[in-house]
């Protein structure tokens, strides 16, 4: 006989899930990176032809997504996807690997808006010095914006995922137009100059080809954000098949957006000249497109990017609140981790436990400062890449399975091939040292240490899931839909 099981409440819209999507990709860096992309790469024109392909190959992979989304319309994403395809181990590697990174990223975003309002109001917050870690000064002014940020959307979040949906659709609106104002005001002001976009490739010797690998390896960083759609598939208040096209808009809007944000970081004056621009003090400024937007329209320039900025942190704190909890509620409901993580709250209908691990964890992290979170969040592309790699492989098991002729759901079972294979290379070039992505070593030390906090966990509670028959826990992991 099956034991009641703990399910979520259909209660997100199309309108929100593309939000929740859009708002997670868009984040701080697509803000502020603009002008070391170029650098880095060399010239403006592998930055574009980067993000371009780079986002061509998240759909490749998002098709996958897609399908087993319909397939299998369940909370947890990727760990239900590994635990169909290859059992409940993989499941467990997979959901692991992918936990750290979702809940870090809620805290590097927390922890940028003390860089914002540094910038717009320089030293407002440099009070209660605390300590140093790593290089990076951290005071209590910092600490409590970041704080406050967590505790808001933690409540929000605790509450009921309608409202979450609701706010999250109305910050990504909001982030959109800013852009799109962004872009139209340095058009307007007569300050597009596409001489300026030269060189296009090759400065200080950059090859085209090594800056644009460079910017694709970071694909699964920049684009990590359309994977939340499949967190929460189990809320959705409409038929999974509809996640296709919200999932692929949401990966073109992303790609258009950071594309956006680079042009217009690079167009005003020489690209080559941006990292060079003094402030009133004399210093080097900290913002490289806050001050190249203020060239071009003014005060109302930094106004316009920094409704954009916040708009772009509170959205990723938002979308990773509901897509970190919703994973680790789903580990919990296969008896995976501590049977109290996968309680639901009586009233709001939330996995209101995960949301309060998540807050508090995230309430911690500021008092050790960005370089240590970035530590962290780089090696989420490894976590991520291993999903990508799980739903994409899973699903050329589950093709296999279906009877042919009689899937509903279509795909390509070379889709499924391809996307496997990209999530393979992107995952050798995070890992090999001959590659402009090669993690730092203070990633991989936190990699390791989360690798062997998996496996002290593994031993202690996937004993509870090992003990159920091959009927309770498919029910478990996948509920009706199996």
């Amino acid at each position: 006989m099956k034991k009641e099981r703990e399910v979520l409440e259909k209660n997100m819209g199309q309108g929100a899930i593309w939000a929740v999507a859009v708002g997670s990709i868009i984040g701080w860096g697509c803000f502020v990176q603009g002008a070391n992309w170029t650098e880095n790469a060399g010239g403006p024109a592998p930055v574009f032809a980067g993000l371009v392909v780079g986002g061509l190959l998240m759909m490749i992979i998002g098709l996958s997504y897609s399908y087993m989304i319909a397939k299998l319309p369940v909370a947890g994403g990727e760990f239900a996807y590994a635990y169909k395809g290859f059992g409940g181990v993989a499941a467990y590697i997979c959901g692991w690997m992918l936990s750290l990174g979702y809940l870090a990223i809620v805290a590097l975003n927390a922890t940028a808006l003390p860089l914002l309002a540094n910038f717009i109001f320089p030293r407002a917050l440099k009070f209660g010095y605390l300590w140093n870690i790593a290089g990076y000064d951290i005071y209590m002014g910092e600490c409590l914006l970041s704080l406050s940020a967590i505790l808001i959307f933690g409540i929000l979040n605790y509450r009921g995922v309608k409202q979450v949906g609701n706010a999250q659709l109305l910050i990504v609106v909001i982030l959109c137009v800013s852009v799109i104002a962004c872009v139209a005001g340095v058009i307007a002001t007569g300050n597009f100059h596409v001489e300026n976009l030269q060189p296009a490739s090759g400065y200080k010797e950059v090859s085209f080809f090594a800056g644009f690998i460079a910017v694709v390896s970071m694909a699964p960083w920049l684009y990590v954000g359309f994977d939340c759609i499949p967190q929460a598939a189990e809320e959705y208040n409409f038929p999974p098949e509809k996640s296709k096209k919200l999932l692929l808009t949401a990966i073109v809007s992303g790609m258009l957006l950071y594309c956006a944000m680079v042009l217009v970081t690079n167009v005003v004056i020489p690209w080559t000249e941006v990292k060079s621009l003094v402030g009133a003090d004399g210093q080097v400024v900290s913002w490289f497109s806050g001050a190249v937007l203020e060239i071009a329209m003014g005060k109302i320039g930094i106004v316009v990017i920094a409704i954009a900025v916040i708009m772009g942190i509170l959205s990723g704190i938002n979308g990773f609140y509901l897509s970190s909890s919703r994973l680790i509620f789903s580990m919990a409901r296969a008896k995976m981790l501590p049977k109290w993580f996968g309680k639901i709250h009586p009233k709001y209908r939330t996995p209101s436990n995960c949301i309060l691990v998540i807050m508090l964890v995230c309430m911690i992290c500021p008092f050790f400062g960005r370089e240590v979170i970035n530590w962290v969040v780089d090696m989420c592309s490894v976590g991520t890449s291993v999903g990508y790699f799980f739903t994409c492989a899973g699903a050329i098991v589950v093709l296999k399975m279906a009877k042919s002729g009689k899937d509903k759901v279509k795909l390509n079972p070379i889709v499924a091939y391809a996307g496997a294979l990209i999530a393979v290379i992107i995952l050798a070039l995070l890992l090999l040292p001959f590659s402009p992505a090669f993690m730092s070593l203070p990633s991989f030390i936190a990699l390791g240490i989360w690798i062997l906090l998996g496996a002290l966990f593994f031993l202690k509670s996937y004993s509870r899931f090992s003990k159920l028959s091959k009927e309770e826990a498919d029910y478990a992991v996948l509920g009706d839909e199996e």
